[in-house]
């Protein structure tokens, strides 16, 4: 009975799941990290969408929201939800001038770039 409310809590904070597709990045060291590809939307030059991180040793599950501007090779992240055993244990929110950004090396060889970009 637990577990049912717990996994109910866990599906009302995302998506339905019928509507995510979490897609694997490869490469990433003892971390499992997906992107959802229905989740990704454009709004103006960035595609906006969720991430979910899951490392070895933790029993927390990261879900994020990140924006890519494809043409600039940027990613940005916009807020991160830490959920442990189906609820939530963190939240943070960066406000628009202080979001955390990273210039994507090469763009050609990452992953993500190519999943939210091309795919």
């Amino acid at each position: 009975m637990i577990r049912a409310t717990l996994t109910l809590g866990l599906i009302a904070l995302s998506l339905p799941a019928a509507a995510q597709t979490w897609k694997q990045v490869p490469g990433a060291a003892n971390v499992a990290f997906a992107i959802d590809t229905a989740s990704i939307k454009r709004e103006g030059k960035w595609r906006v969408f969720r991430t979910r991180t899951t490392s070895l040793g933790v029993e927390g599950t990261i879900i994020g929201t990140a924006a890519m501007d494809c043409a600039a090779g940027i990613t940005e992240l916009r807020g991160q939800r830490l959920l442990a055993r189906g609820r939530v244990v963190r939240e943070r929110l960066f406000p628009v001038g202080k979001r955390p950004r990273q210039k994507i090396p090469n763009p050609a060889k990452d992953p993500a770039f190519r999943i939210v970009c091309r795919g």
